[in-house]
Formats: C-alpha cells, sequence, structure tokens
C-alpha cells in the first residue's frame, strides 16, 4: 500500500498518456501502485489487481497457474464479444482476448507476458468519458499501464526480487465413498459403469474386480483418490533490474524469470521477460524514448479443463470409490507400451495416461517495442511523434496417445498463430496560463492503426504409426487444414479541451473520428465527443474546517466500434479431403454488407470527498451506458441456405455505482492502519432487439437456458419446470405429471420457461488493509462477492452419477404412516423429489412382487401422477404416491429423473468471501544495510486464496462458474471446472542496492 495517505489532488495518468490532477478530472479514474500489485507473487498481473478498483470484476477462469484471467469495467457493454478492456503498456496498445482455448486447455491471457515488477502503476479509465479519444476499442474502458523507468535517482541502482511459493490443494468437492460402481440396484457390482450406486463398501462384500485375477476379493473403499493423485505445486520468481540516471537521460533494463510447476502431475508454465526503457535528451527541447519488451512463455503440457474425456479431473471423478488410484500409476500394459493404456473399464482414461501422454502446450514470444519523439516548439507547444508496435508468435500443440478413449488411433493438433499492431501517432499540444485564473490545455492528433493476425491450423484426427507426433503421419481422410489472415486499419484524428477557471471549475471536451476498414464504404467513418465537467464546490462555499475537498463531477461521452474483419461478405472454409479432392463449404452465418458501427453512450456523474486532513477519501460513482447497433445474429429459416444472418439492432444499457473508500482510522506512535474499501453494482438489460426477436440467446446446456428476454438482465437463467397438471378443475391439479415408467419429465412449452436466476452478483465488496508497527507490516487483501447464482453441471453427473452424499437417501418420510397420505398431506414437500434410498438404513422401500426375491430394500419412486384414458378417451391420473399403483424405480432412476433434467437442483449461489493476499513484511533497519551497502531490503511471508468462504458449501468455487466450449468461455455454466481449492504461502525477498 502507498506510504503515504491518500489524497484525491494527486496525479494519475490518463488517455493518451497525459497526467492530469485528479481533481481537475470530470469522470472516474481508477489507480493502482505498482507496489500493490507485487505485496504477493503473481504469474498474472490481472490477479494482483482483483478487488482493488471499485467496478472493476476481476476472475480467475479454472485453478491453474497461468489460467485465464476475466476482467470486466462496469458490466459487460457488448452481446457478441469477450468485453475485454483495452490495454495500453507505456502508449502501445497490446493485444489481449479472454477465449483462448485449444485442445480443451485453457492457454491464459496473452496480458500475462507482463511482468508485474516491471510496472510503475495502473490508470483504470472506466468510461467512455475517460476512454473517448482511444477510439473503436474503448468501448469496454481502457487498462493504462506505466512501466518503471530509470529516472528519480541519480546513478546507478539495482534491484533485487525473489520468491519462492508453494501451492498446495487444501479443499476437494466432498463425495461419498460408500457405494461402489453400479447402477442397477443394491448388491449388483458394475465396475464398467461410470455410476456409482452398486454395492455397499466396507462390509465383506466380495466380487471379482479389474485386479483381482479373476478371482473375489473384497469391495473396499479409497476415500483419497484426489489426494493421491494431485500434488504440491511450486512456483519461482526471480527479477533483477539495473536502472540509470544521468544528466542527458535514464534507463532501466530488467530480467525476469518464472517458473511454475503446477498441482496436477506434469503441468508447468514458465515466463521469461527482458525489459528496456531508455529517454535521451538529444537537446534542450527534443527527447528521444524508446522501450522493448522481449516476453518468452510457455508450457509444456497445460490442463485440460474443457470436461471431456481427456481432462483429468473428469477421470478422477469418474474412477468408482473401490478403486486405489495409485494401483494406475503405470499407465502402460507391460508389453504394449505406446499402444494401450492400463485402465480398469473402457469408458474413462486412466488419469495418469492423459496427463503423461497428451500434452498439450505452447510457446509464444512477444515483443512490445515503442519509439517516441518530443519536441517542444514553445514553452506553451509541444509536438510527439510515437511508433508502437506489439507483435507476437505462438505455437500451441495437442497430442492424443493411442488407445485414447474419444481417439482410440491417437491424433495430432498443431497451430501457428501470428499477430501483430503497428500504431503510429502525432500529437501536438498546447498548455497555457491566462491571468493567472484561466488555464487551457489543447491536444489535436491523428492515428493509424494496423492489426494483421494469421493462423496455419492442422490437425490429425487418427495416427499411423503410433508415437510418432506429426502431421504427416495423419491417416488418409482424417487430417484437415485450415489457414486464414485478417487485416483491418484504421484511421482516426482526435481533440480535446480541457480549460480550468482558479482551479475551482473544470471542463474537458473531446472528440475524435475513425475510418475503418471492416465498414462498407459509406458507414465506415463514424463520430464520437464527450463533455464532462469537474466543479471544486469546496474552494467556492464555506464549508467546515474538517473537509479538505467536496469535488461533483458530470460528464457524458459516445465511444463508436466497428465489427471483425470480413464481417460483410461470405468466406469459406475448409473441409476433410474427399478422396483426393479438395472440400470447401460456406458457414451458416450469412453476412451483412451494410452493417453500420456500434455506438456506446455514456454519462456518469459523482463526488470527490476529502475530510479529516486526507484521513478519509471518498470517491463515488453513478453510471448509465447505452450501447446501440449491436451486431447480431438472428435465425433464418434453412431453406434460406443460411442458418443465421448478421444484423444490427438493439440497445443494450448498464447502469451502477461505485463506491470507493481510502483511510487511515489508527495512527497511534510507530502503529498505523490504513484501509481501502471498494464497493459496486453493476444490472446490464437488453432494451431493444431486432423486430420478431424477444430474446438473445447466449447459449442452453443441459436444460439450463442462459437467455435475456427484451427487459431482462444479461445473466438471467432460464429452465423447462417438470410437468404438471394443467386442469384446474382436475383433483390432481398441479401434480408431476409423470412418464408412462413413472419418471419426471420437463414441460416442453417454450412459454413455461421459468427464470432460476442471475449469475451476475448483486454487489462486489473487497477490502485492503495494512497494519504497520516500527520495520513489520500486515496486508491483506478481502474479496466479498454477494448474490447471484450459477449453474453446476458438474454436481449434476456427480449426482447422476451417486457421488454426492445426497444421492444415498431421498426425501425423509415417516415409516410408520402410508407415504400416499404424507404426501397428500404436504404435497409441496414431495413434489420434484424422490423417495427411497439405496437400502432400507437409507430410507429404501421393500419390493412388491416377485422383484422382493431378487431385489434387495432399495425401491424408489418419483412423486406424482401418470397419464391414462378412460373407456371414453376422456384423461384420467394414476397415482404414483407409494400405494399400489406406483411404478417402482431402482434408487438411480429415481435420483437421474428428479434432478438431471432440472437445472434449478443444481443451481447455486455465487456469493463467497476470499482472502486472496496475504504478507507479512519485516523491513530491514537501515543500520543493517548501511553495513552491507544496501539501500533497501525486506523480507515477506506472502500467501494467496488461504481462506475461502462459499454461501453454497458445495466445494465448487463461484469465481470458477465458467464452462470452456471450443476457445470460448460461457460464464453462469460450470462444468467438470473444479479442481482443488489450491493456496499458497512461500518466502519473498526484495533488495535493493
Amino acid at each position: 500500500m502507498l506510504e503515504d495517505m491518500k489524497s484525491l489532488q494527486e496525479a494519475v495518468v490518463t488517455a493518451l498518456g497525459v497526467k492530469r490532477e485528479k481533481q481537475s478530472l470530470g469522470y472516474s479514474v481508477g489507480s493502482v501502485d505498482g507496489r500493490d500489485l507485487t505485496e504477493t507473487p503473481q504469474n498474472n498481473v490481472l490477479n494482483a489487481m482483483a478487488g482493488k478498483v471499485a467496478g472493476v470484476q476481476i476472475s480467475q477462469m479454472d485453478g491453474a497457474a497461468g489460467s485465464s484471467v476475466n476482467i470486466i469495467i462496469r458490466g459487460g457493454n457488448s452481446l457478441n464479444s469477450d468485453n475485454q478492456p483495452l490495454f495500453v503498456i507505456d502508449g502501445v496498445p497490446v493485444a489481449n482476448k479472454l477465449n483462448n482455448g485449444f485442445g480443451g486447455a485453457d492457454m491464459g491471457n496473452p496480458i500475462s507476458d507482463i511482468n508485474p515488477n516491471d510496472i510503475e502503476n495502473v490508470s483504470i479509465l472506466k468510461g467512455p468519458s475517460a476512454a473517448a479519444l482511444y477510439g473503436s476499442r474503448a468501448g469496454n474502458g481502457v487498462v493504462l499501464i506505466t512501466t518503471k523507468s530509470g529516472s528519480g535517482r541519480k546513478g546507478i541502482g539495482v534491484a533485487v526480487n525473489s520468491s519462492v511459493v508453494m501451492d498446495f490443494p487444501f479443499r476437494y468437492l466432498p463425495i461419498q465413498n460408500e457405494f461402489a460402481s453400479g447402477k442397477s440396484g443394491a448388491h449388483v457390482f458394475e465396475e464398467s459403469e461410470n455410476e456409482s450406486w452398486g454395492p455397499e463398501l466396507d462390509v465383506g462384500e466380495e466380487w471379482v474386480q479389474w485386479n483381482s485375477n479373476g478371482e473375489p476379493a473384497p469391495l473396499l473403499s479409497y476415500p483419497d483418490r484426489f489426494k493421491d493423485f494431485f500434488q504440491t505445486g511450486y512456483t519461482n520468481t526471480n527479477n533483477i533490474a539495473v536502472n540509470g540516471d544521468y544528466d542527458e537521460g535514464s534507463f532501466r533494463l530488467s530480467v525476469g524469470n518464472m517458473a511454475n510447476k503446477g498441482i496436477i502431475p506434469n503441468t508447468d508454465f514458465s515466463r521469461l521477460t527482458i525489459g528496456l526503457n531508455t529517454n535521451y535528451n538529444i537537446t534542450n527541447k527534443l527527447r528521444a524514448t524508446a522501450t522493448i519488451n522481449i516476453t518468452e512463455s510457455g508450457s509444456d503440457n497445460r490442463p485440460i479443463i474443457d470436461g471431456g474425456r481427456t481432462s483429468p479431473v473428469r477421470s478422477l471423478f469418474e474412477t468408482g470409490p473401490q478403486v486405489n488410484i495409485l494401483d494406475l500409476e503405470q499407465y502402460w500394459i507391460p508389453g504394449s507400451e505406446g499402444i494401450l493404456q492400463r485402465k480398469y473399464k473402457e469408458k474413462q482414461n486412466n488419469p495418469y495416461f492423459v496427463v503423461n501422454e497428451n500434452p498439450t502446450g505452447f510457446d509464444r514470444n512477444r515483443t512490445v517495442s515503442k519509439l517516441q519523439l518530443d519536441y517542444d516548439v514553445t514553452n506553451n507547444l509541444s509536438m510527439l511523434l510515437r511508433y508502437a508496435r506489439d507483435s507476437y508468435e505462438e505455437q500451441q500443440e495437442a497430442i492424443i496417445a493411442y488407445n485414447n478413449y474419444d481417439q482410440i488411433n491417437g491424433g495430432y493438433h498443431i497451430r501457428n498463430n501470428f499477430n501483430k499492431e503497428n500504431n503510429l501517432d502525432f500529437m501536438m499540444n498546447y498548455q497555457k496560463i491566462f491571468n493567472e485564473d484561466w488555464n487551457i490545455t489543447a491536444l489535436a492528433g491523428a492515428n493509424r492503426m494496423e492489426q494483421k493476425y494469421s493462423y496455419v491450423d492442422n490437425n490429425a484426427g487418427q495416427l499411423v504409426i503410433p508415437m510418432l507426433y506429426t502431421i504427416a503421419n495423419g491417416a488418409p481422410g482424417t487430417v484437415s487444414y485450415d489457414s486464414q489472415h485478417f487485416w483491418k486499419v484504421i484511421y482516426g484524428i482526435y481533440g480535446s479541451l480541457s480549460t480550468g477557471y482558479q482551479n475551482k471549475l473544470f471542463l474537458d471536451i473531446t472528440a475524435r473520428n475513425d475510418w475503418s476498414s471492416t465498414l462498407p464504404i459509406e458507414n465506415r467513418s463514424y463520430f464520437y465527443p464527450s463533455v464532462s465537467l469537474s466543479a471544486i464546490v469546496s474552494e467556492m462555499v464555506e464549508m467546515p474546517s474538517y473537509v479538505d475537498l467536496f469535488k461533483f463531477r458530470a460528464g457524458i461521452a459516445q465511444v463508436g466500434n466497428d465489427v471483425a474483419p470480413y464481417s460483410l461478405v461470405p468466406t469459406f472454409g475448409t473441409a476433410l479431403d474427399w478422396g483426393t479432392a479438395k472440400s470447401m463449404y460456406m458457414g451458416g452465418l450469412l453476412r451483412n454488407a451494410s452493417l453500420k458501427p456500434e455506438i456506446s453512450t455514456s454519462s456518469e456523474a459523482g463526488v470527490d470527498i476529502s475530510l479529516f486532513n486526507n484521513r478519509l477519501g471518498i470517491e463515488a460513482t453513478y453510471y448509465v451506458r447505452a450501447n446501440k447497433n449491436q451486431v447480431l445474429p438472428i435465425d433464418l429459416p434453412i431453406e434460406s441456405g443460411a442458418s443465421s444472418k448478421l444484423i444490427n439492432a438493439g440497445l443494450v444499457e448498464s447502469r451502477g455505482f461505485e463506491l470507493g473508500i481510502s483511510t487511515t482510522p489508527i495512527i497511534a506512535g510507530d502503529f498505523r492502519w490504513d484501509l481501502n474499501v471498494n464497493l459496486s453494482r453493476n444490472r446490464t438489460s437488453i432494451k431493444e432487439l431486432a423486430d420478431g426477436i424477444t430474446y438473445f440467446n447466449f447459449t442452453s446446456y443441459s436444460g439450463a437456458e442462459l437467455r435475456t428476454y427484451v427487459g431482462g438482465d444479461i445473466g438471467d437463467i432460464y429452465m423447462r419446470p417438470v410437468l404438471t397438471v394443467k386442469d384446474q378443475e382436475s383433483a390432481y391439479f398441479g401434480y408431476p405429471v409423470l412418464t408412462g415408467s413413472g419418471l419426471y419429465q420437463a414441460d416442453q412449452d417454450v412459454n413455461n420457461l421459468v427464470k432460476i436466476g442471475n449469475f451476475n452478483h448483486d454487489l462486489m465488496l473487497s477490502f485492503q488493509p495494512t497494519f504497520r508497527y516500527k520495520n513489520f507490516s500486515l496486508y491483506a487483501n478481502i474479496d466479498w462477492r454477494q448474490g447471484g447464482e450459477f449453474y453446476s453441471n458438474t454436481m449434476m453427473f456427480l449426482g447422476n452419477n451417486g457421488m454426492l452424499e445426497e444421492t444415498l437417501s431421498g426425501v425423509s418420510y415417516d415409516e410408520g404412516r402410508p407415504i400416499e397420505d404424507q404426501v397428500k398431506e404436504n404435497p409441496e414437500a414431495y413434489f420434484g423429489k424422490w423417495i427411497g434410498g439405496r437400502n432400507a438404513a437409507y430410507g429404501g422401500l421393500p419390493w412388491p412382487g416377485d422383484e422382493a426375491n431378487f431385489r434387495e430394500e432399495d425401491a424408489s419412486f418419483n412423486v406424482g401422477v401418470r397419464e391414462s384414458r378412460d373407456a371414453e378417451g376422456n384423461i384420467v391420473y394414476i397415482e404414483n404416491l407409494g400405494g399400489a399403483t406406483t411404478q417402482w424405480l431402482n434408487p438411480f432412476q429415481a435420483y437421474r429423473y428428479a434432478h438431471r433434467p432440472f437445472p434449478d437442483r443444481n443451481l447455486y449461489s455465487a456469493t463467497y468471501v476470499k482472502l486472496r493476499e496475504i504478507a507479512v513484511t519485516y523491513q530491514l533497519p537501515t543500520s543493517w544495510l548501511d553495513k552491507i551497502s544496501l539501500r533497501s531490503a525486506s523480507l515477506s511471508v506472502v500467501g494467496n486464496n488461504l481462506f475461502v468462504w462459499t454461501e453454497a458449501g458445495n466445494g465448487v468455487d463461484p469465481e470458477r462458474a465458467f464452462r470452456q466450449t471450443g476457445n470460448r468461455w460461457i460464464q453462469g455454466v460450470e462444468y467438470y471446472n473444479v479442481m482443488p481449492w489450491t493456496g499458497s504461502l512461500g518466502l519473498k525477498l526484495n533488495a535493493e542496492f
């Protein structure tokens, strides 16, 4: 945290790198000091920002080091994009994206290439008022990163940072270990099944098992398969920087290295960075600045997290409790190495096989560079010319070994990505003070932005020779080739005028016009302005002495946004060869040659208050943002030759508030307590869509419908409810209508969909307290997110597979009374649920008739009525309430049809509290440092995520309520994204010479 008390009069970096006094701004800008980003070591700078700026939601997508991190500023703004903000490093716009999946693995954000130790500070421009000058990509906000330079201390200095952090799994999703594999009922062992509804373990039953040499052996439980499989990981980070400041200029050269071993065996992540930041005074008026940052990052093996059969997490959860996972550690069948994996059933992969023989990795080389010339024409007028480039090459590789469950003959997938963006800027800046009352800052500039992205993607669906992983080894007819090239150019001119009167009133006006190559000629020019006002009320009217600053601010702005390249005309893709002939296809999406740019209009108002000699600072903002001309796909009749068409339609509106508090509650002698608090809420709704379109569908998965109707909020979750008797005259009105087999069924009438939740949090609250006593300090970052829901498809499958404690027995009932009487007395307690259990001890009922001779007491049933017809053809209902007319089921069937079709059974609260960071630091005394010629040194004990509390309490992390599909992340639906909760604990050393 900052050494000095925070003041609302501090200088912050704003659009185009211009430094402004914070009190002069008519919009909200969040800021994070570089020291706050390195309190604890992080492998992604976004993780270090979590909870530290109001209105900014940062979520880690999965539990592995190097995983993608989602950053959303003031809620999602677009229905089709990933809503990630623009990142600018020292004036260089850099590429980042959320959707970076490959081969079922998460390859992480490209922004993770940044070395946190190189960052001086971060400014977050939250709305269009702050970001309008950056053009099309600023609609989702801008994250401005200023790196450290060598200026500030004459001579040569050296800084060394080193840390070692151990990553340990400390909480696993709880499962039952009392019943073995099977699904046909009690005392029926079926080791080939993924379900665990079979015989009871540890009670003396003997069955032939996969490794018992054909002889019956006792069924024993092995409850520690997760602890046995996962391992303690570690992250080692080292950084050294040399800086120099002399009369003609300054420089800073840094080298950093981070190496991680994952908690999943044979997984890793690494990053090597080299950064050089220099400036030189060529003359008294001409200055040159050059920066270059080179990063090599990669992994030999990223965890598969898409929930497929090659996911080690899914393999573990579908391993029967009677299997000792350590017996599978030798994963090749002796004598058939490379050909046959050793596993106990055909329906799944050996988890050791998938992590060792199916590696999915990447190697990314990135360069971010800038060359800038500043020239002072006069004392008031300056010019800037800047060339900036961000480029990276990335190779992604996925290996599938022979005998893999999904690809029995293996496979090989390789993809090469190339991304480059060049920006050329020319700016003129004029500053003048008139009559000591007025000051004016005027800026005008022009920008040319060019983006090029290409890839070559080759995939062999089968291999000819085992363990030879090349495309040339692909079996004929199974190899697909794809390559694409994207090119985009935007020309922009922009200007701003800022004027202040007596440091009391400030007015900012900006304007920009862009011409985009991705839009049709008649629509490719789009203009957007902004205006904001700041009034220092405390300088205008007399206020109590404890008021240091009272400021009112307000602004309104627009930002335009173009479309992706080649959205106007059809494009073709390649398919598998047809013999020796090449085949191509046109996708089902019909392009539109008349698209218009999206326009985002934002307005905000707020106050900044400083009290008690800057001991208490308050920033509060309310904002409204509307985004129109959304580019949406609409469904078309299949007879048209296409399935959908791109159109401009829709109006999306976001509303919310932000509250930031910085305070120093206590200063007493050598003790000091600083505290930052951030509170925010956002809701985004769809106000309009095209004629005839009533909702926008985000995804449909396992019965969960993530769709938003006009007038509804983005994040709404719907489902089809249990089908019930609709005849109000019937004695069974409202009773579930079962199938002829006695199973619950969903109401397929789309008009009867019911809303069951929304994945957005109601409030986001975070705290960063810092306690200091003499040379000791304690820092913590606590993140609390309240409200919202998510659908866990993992919990649905674990329940379906009998792995949860709740699957042991159904709803409770009084064994001394007829069940049908209890249902009729209190139907709401039983409707939609199942009655019964795995055996008599767990509520199972005796089977009637002949089945009682060969079945144990595990009879169960779904509650409701079955539809039939009488002799006249009238609908009559047969009771399925536990009496003589009941259709009895085994526990697997009863539970499955009471839960699997209905997502609300697995809808959970997204409320959680996390201790994201904690650090105890000791600053070595100056008297010690002088003896060893050190300028400063500190030693810290650090920890991350050492405490997590969730309202759901089911072991699923709500922060990871995302599902990876292809290369996209879908929020609100979670599917086997349940790696163990992992805490980190380690040591960090900082020293400066």
